[in-house]
């Protein structure tokens, strides 16, 4: 009797693991095939030969589940969204000040440079950035996405004596998000790509397990969306207590300004020195966003913003800011980022976004006449003092004190995509 009982004990042990092992097959499988609908891509990198640095593979598809749905497909150059056949110099020069070689009349080519505010992969490709901005000028300007997720300015200068002449820039364009991604400047150039690169790892990862299995994984080991290791939230001796700020007296102030102002002087006159071509920066901060309940318009530090401006109107690097353009959508209930962890305005730069980014991109170069009708390279040839123009105009605007008045809205035609309004131009805005 008890044999039987033990024998009857053991079966039912057996049917339970059975059930157990075929309940986590069948469930694994449903999260697996399910997982597209709700999971984002995890592509392996690859390091492309013009640009010397780690891209997502061109043709590849790329999806984005957070902050709305969104599939990218990546073109040449690991540029995402624009699948278009690159018009290169088929023989570019050493010299970086030098025309590159094209038909007469050509659209002004644009790189663009940024982190994933910029990359844009959480909107459809023709809401993105550079197709805005191209769809707005009615192809007068040309604009190569080059921004990638976690990149700043010591990786954008690297890559710009590979890609300028290659791509025949004439202007490059550096929209940042973090004021903080430009202080790594002087870091440049950057080593070349390496085997034993961190990003190295993370693309054998990617190419070896499904996107869900890595996914669980981020969850369950990172935190602050995959940035630093998850602590435990428990321990054992006593808690240590933050340790009160530190108060800095009238002269160490003064001194820390100074350091400050230093360090962005250095970091602007190496962004200038990277390139002949005109320089612009755009200020598109993660703001307005939604904190503790209430509306915070700005999370940047007007320090730094005095430093950077002064510095990059000594250098002759034009700078504008999109403050007041999105503080003046946000008044009319348009906010022009997304929203992470719930929290509403901090997320990626939407469509909205980029449509109110690029609409007063296309205003600021029709000010400046850098996009007109029968705009052509042969008229830019005899100007040789265009550029220049270009720099002087924008650093005496930058001496003009800031208007904190909000701009009045860009009314656009949307039939031809144009700006059928610039009589109220706005030299310089910054909220």
């Amino acid at each position: 009797m008890a044999a039987r009982d033990g024998m009857n004990q053991s079966i039912t042990v057996g049917r339970l693991a059975v059930r157990w092992f075929l309940g986590g097959v069948v469930g694994t499988c449903l999260i697996a095939f399910s997982s597209p609908w709700f999971v984002r891509s995890y592509q392996p990198l690859v390091v492309d030969p013009i640009r010397k640095t780690w891209v997502l593979p061109p043709n590849a598809h790329y999806r984005w589940r957070s902050e709305g749905y969104a599939e990218t497909q990546i073109g040449p150059l690991g540029m995402p969204g624009r699948t278009q056949a690159l018009q290169i110099n088929a023989n570019p020069t050493p010299s970086s000040s030098s025309k590159p070689l094209r038909i007469a009349p050509q659209p002004l080519r644009i790189a663009l440079w940024g982190d994933s505010q910029v990359e844009g992969v959480c909107v459809a490709d023709a809401d993105k950035l550079f197709a805005t901005m191209e769809r707005l000028s009615e192809g007068r300007v040309q604009v190569f996405p080059l921004a990638r997720s976690g990149e700043d300015a010591a990786d954008w200068l690297s890559q710009i004596p590979h890609v300028e002449d290659y791509l025949g820039i004439d202007l490059h364009l550096f929209l940042i998000a973090d004021l903080e991604d430009l202080l790594s400047a002087p870091n440049a150039p950057l080593p070349s790509p390496d085997e034993s690169d961190v990003k190295a790892a993370n693309s054998a990862i990617a190419s070896r397990y499904p996107a869900f299995l890595i996914q669980a994984a981020r969850n369950l080991l990172m935190e602050n969306g995959g940035s630093n290791r998850r602590s435990l939230r428990f321990g054992l001796g006593p808690v240590d207590s933050a340790s009160p700020a530190s108060k800095h007296s009238p002269e160490a102030e003064a001194t820390l300004g100074s350091e400050r102002l230093a360090r962005w002087n250095d970091s602007i006159s190496s962004i200038r020195q990277s390139t002949g071509k005109p320089i612009w920066i755009f200020n598109a901060p993660v703001a307005p966003q939604i904190i503790d309940g209430r509306i915070v318009q700005t999370t940047q530090s007007h320090l730094d913003l005095d430093a950077m401006q002064n510095a990059a109107s000594t250098h002759q690097i034009f700078y504008l800011s999109a403050r007041a353009d999105f503080a003046h959508a946000v008044g009319e209930g348009c906010w022009p980022h997304g929203f992470h962890n719930g929290r509403i305005g901090s997320g990626h730069l939407n469509a909205e976004g980029n449509r109110i980014l690029a609409e007063r991109l296309i205003r600021e170069l029709l000010d400046r006449d850098l996009i007109r009708e029968g705009r052509s390279e042969e008229k830019l040839d005899k100007e040789p003092s265009r550029n220049g123009d270009l720099l002087d105009r924008g650093a005496s605007v930058l001496g003009e004190h800031p208007s904190l008045s909000k701009p009045s809205p860009l009314r656009v035609n949307r039939q031809r995509g144009m700006p059928s309004d610039l009589s109220s131009r706005t030299r310089f805005v910054e909220g």
